[in-house]
């Protein structure tokens, strides 16, 4: 047993804490190469978020999408979806904690799929049914604003 579990369970044993199982460690950076991989059976809705490494603004959204999601509760799961390859995004997720499933996409078969021109661009699925989908004409806080509404009623049902 490694010394921090067996640190963790003798602490745990000493404030009276039942034992719980040990997990091993990992990177927990789950990067995919298609979005049938990442869920293959998806039992709830998902949000997919096309990022670029390259983009300040899109990095902003992927933590904002995920602190939205999780303050709220909202049984969405998000996916980060993009174009750039494994070896680049890798240390990118591993650096920010980003422990959601990621699609490198690099044949950009859901950008086309979705019609996606810019970066960051957000669709949101419930099977094959697009609940919502960005509109690149519109502003980007005005695209974040209906995004979330769309979030908080996919909440609500």
């Amino acid at each position: 047993m490694k010394k921090a579990a067996l640190l963790a369970l003798t602490a745990g044993c000493l404030l009276g804490l039942p034992p719980g199982p040990v997990i091993p460690r990992s990177d927990g950076v789950k990067i995919f190469g298609a979005l049938s991989e990442a869920v293959p059976q998806p039992d709830r809705p998902l949000l997919l978020l096309f990022f670029s490494l390259a983009c300040h603004v899109c990095w902003e959204e992927l933590f904002e999408m995920r602190h939205f999601i999780e303050n709220n509760d909202i049984p969405v799961g998000l996916i980060g979806v993009s174009s750039e390859p494994e070896e680049e995004l890798k240390p990118f997720l591993r650096k920010f904690a980003f422990f959601h499933p990621v699609v490198s996409d690099r044949g950009r078969a859901l950008y086309r799929r979705f019609g996606v021109r810019l970066e960051p661009f957000r669709v949101v699925l419930d099977g094959d049914r697009v609940l919502y989908l960005d509109d690149a004409a519109e502003d980007f806080f005005v695209r974040r604003d209906r995004v979330k509404r769309c979030l908080l009623e996919i909440a609500s049902r």
